[in-house]
């Protein structure tokens, strides 16, 4: 049996391998490109919406992804409960049309004290993917430990990224509310950690198929000498593992010139595949298209928020991370994101929504 397997993986090693060697699969001929169309009047949760009061979540949200199923929009989301970027939980919320939304549950809970010894002291979710094989949904995220002063890191910074994979509890895709058990690590810093990653990594994780293997982005960052944020990609021959950095060379990937993050990839109904991800740029948001999961075009952004409808404050931050960008029956996307806005002298990242189309 053991024999067997190791053929396998070695034969689906040698598959990717090529694949890197060879040019990109044919694109489609192309040139349009993806606008916001129409959008949501300010945000579709802010920090006076009644669960947000309910849960006291003091400064919002980030990072997550939002699933379409028949009935309606689940949004596992990270909520930023007391200081941002610090004091986190995995959250899980549901809406019939992408812009009520209602808090079920917390799906997974950091570990208080922020410390070089607590591998937990941040969760960020990733991804939530349903396994045929398990019958069962996947949840994926990111759990870091603070840097240490003592070795000559920075103490409020993340370091370590190890990747859980948690699986539902409950079998089949009604499943999706959870309950989630943790099952394994199944991406850290290793002996296959590769030169460009640097010590945040692994920063993210988001796995989607194409054709027979599955694949995953996965981000880094490097604190001191202060990097860029580039992404790799990894691959696996099922989606519970295990799962293997592609080679140093074709990682990273050079989408974007300096940031992106937190990538999400879909199918699209023309077989072509959509990534979305944060990016640079004031009130924008990043994608890119691939004819087969595997080359990537170059970065291009778009604005989520128009001139008269500009509740997220400017800079390169603080339009954060798209959570979905879902293929509707008309051909638009519709696009949920997080951005900062200002209320009251506080800021609070609250989530917005948008519909985006081809031009």
């Amino acid at each position: 049996m053991n024999k067997r397997k190791n053929e396998r993986w070695g034969w689906l090693l040698g598959v990717v391998l090529l694949m890197t060697l060879l040019p990109a699969a044919a694109q489609r001929n192309d040139d349009r490109v993806l606008i916001c169309v129409a959008e949501h009047k300010g945000p579709v949760i802010g920090p006076e919406h009644k669960d947000v009061l309910a849960s006291a979540n003091r400064s919002g949200f980030e990072t997550g992804q939002v699933i379409k199923l028949d009935d309606g929009y689940h949004m596992f989301v990270n909520e930023m409960f007391d200081r941002p970027h610090r004091d986190l939980r995995i959250a899980y919320w549901t809406s019939p049309d992408a812009v009520h939304w209602k808090r079920q549950s917390t799906i997974v809970q950091s570990i208080p004290g922020r410390t070089p010894d607590n591998p937990r002291s941040e969760v960020w979710v990733n991804a939530v993917v349903y396994n045929e094989e398990e019958e069962a949904w996947n949840l994926f995220y990111v759990a870091y430990r603070a840097g240490d002063s003592t070795k000559g890191e920075i103490a409020g910074n993340d370091y370590a990224g190890r990747i859980w994979r948690a699986r539902s509890v409950v079998k089949g895709r009604k499943g999706i509310a959870g309950p989630y058990a943790d099952m394994e690590i199944v991406l850290q810093p290793d002996s296959a950690t590769q030169s460009w990653e640097g010590q945040q990594a692994v920063a993210s994780f988001f796995p989607y198929r194409a054709g027979h293997t599955w694949y995953a982005m996965y981000d880094g960052h490097n604190h001191l000498p202060k990097s860029g944020w580039p992404t790799g990609m990894a691959f696996a021959p099922r989606l519970a593992g295990p799962w293997a950095r592609m080679p140093e060379g074709f990682n990273p990937i050079g989408v974007a010139g300096v940031f992106m993050e937190n990538e999400i990839v879909s199918r699209l109904r023309d077989g072509r595949y959509l990534m979305i991800f944060d990016s640079f740029g004031d009130q924008e948001i990043g994608y890119s298209i691939s004819g087969d999961g595997v080359h990537w075009s170059r970065e291009q952004r778009i604005k989520v928020q128009a001139a008269g409808n500009k509740w997220a404050e400017p800079g390169d931050h603080y339009t954060r991370t798209p959570l979905c960008a879902i293929e509707e029956k008309d051909g638009r996307f519709t696009v949920i994101y997080t951005a900062m806005m200002n209320v009251k002298q506080k800021h609070f990242y609250a989530v917005g929504s948008c519909t985006l189309a081809w031009k």
